[in-house]
């Protein structure tokens, strides 16, 4: 009679640990949301005569982009009558009326970034 109690115990237990596992809340395989697309806006007291921003830029040895005010752009595009003729790591080359204008990617500086503020103990 106890191997019998016993089996059965066993055979029970077993029934509920085989039992299906409670749903995940997230799914480990979907995307997260895309983030949201920073506007560019000049900050406050930029006296700089540039007529562009140069949000970022991309360099491949097969492509070249830059992200001017928010629009991504391939050289030869146009953008407020300026043509992008060249993209670097660091800057975009425009031309308007044969003149060209050379912008460089700005950092995105904000109050609590210590990349921002110039280091005292350095020299």
């Amino acid at each position: 009679m106890k191997r019998l109690t016993l089996t059965l115990v066993l055979l029970l237990g077993t029934a509920n640990a085989v039992a299906e596992p409670p749903p995940l809340k997230n799914n480990p395989f979907s995307r997260p949301p895309a983030p949201p697309i920073r506007e560019a806006v000049r900050p406050e007291g930029d006296t700089s005569t540039t007529p562009l921003i140069v949000i970022a830029t991309m360099v491949s040895s097969t492509t070249a982009l830059a992200n001017i005010e928010g629009q991504v752009m391939r050289p030869g595009q146009e953008i407020n009558g300026y043509q992008l003729k060249r993209v670097y790591e660091d800057r975009a080359v425009f031309e308007r009326d044969g003149n060209e204008l050379t912008v460089y990617v700005k950092p995105e500086r904000e109050e609590n970034d210590v990349r921002a503020r110039p280091n005292p103990r350095r020299r």
